[in-house]
């Protein structure tokens, strides 16, 4: 019985452990965030905003992180003057746990 347990335990985390234990930097890589976004500078020149400026304005907000990987997952139009983030059907598709892997990431980079 305890052996059995232990497989279910293992193949549980094997389904929710790539994202929740992937590298932020690399996830964000994967999803192509960096196509729009600078995520180590406040470079302007970029189509969306610079992650730092993502995170100052979610600073404070609570659920920032459920928020942040709402947008994350479906898009957003308004939230940054022009900038518009592509619905999801035009991007790479990105799971609810690596959605919020994603935001926290975003949300760290003050």
């Amino acid at each position: 019985m305890k052996k059995a347990m232990l497989v279910l335990m293992l193949c549980a985390g094997a389904l929710v452990g790539p994202a929740l234990g992937a590298d932020p930097v690399a996830l964000a890589g994967t999803k192509q965030c960096f196509i729009c976004h600078d995520g180590t500078s406040e470079i302007r020149s970029m189509i969306g905003p610079p992650f730092k400026d993502i995170a100052r304005r979610y600073e404070g907000v609570n659920n920032a992180t459920t928020v942040l990987a709402q947008v994350i997952q479906s898009g957003t139009e308004g939230h940054w003057a022009a900038s518009k983030m592509p619905p999801a059907s035009a991007r790479v598709p990105v799971s609810k746990e690596e959605a919020e892997v994603l935001a926290e990431f975003v949300l760290s980079c003050k």
